[in-house]
């Protein structure tokens, strides 16, 4: 059985992972964190593992949707980088 400060090392990371909280969520949880019952803990990373779930078994049809959505918007095809290993610094548009 892991212990609470298992669970909330591991909640930490869906946190951080996470496309569905924005980043305030994200911090005011992290504030609440020694406030949350074991229950709470594991009901929210209950939670977060199934939004991980999902984006690990549909990463394609959530790419073709992000770039729908964003090509809407800006009114012209875009489309999302596949190598997520790069990393781009500066400013500007990645080339």
């Amino acid at each position: 059985m892991k212990t609470m400060k298992d669970k909330q090392n591991a909640l930490m990371i869906l946190i951080e992972d996470s496309i569905l909280l924005s980043y305030e969520q994200k911090l005011d949880i992290i504030d609440e964190f020694p406030r949350l019952s074991e229950e709470q803990i594991d009901a929210l990373g209950a939670f977060l593992a199934a939004e991980e779930k999902i984006r690990e078994e549909f990463p394609e049809d959530i790419q073709k949707g992000v770039e729908s959505v964003l090509s809407e918007i800006v009114g012209e095809k875009i489309e999302m980088p596949i190598d997520d290993n790069k990393v781009y610094i500066g400013i500007g548009k990645p080339v």
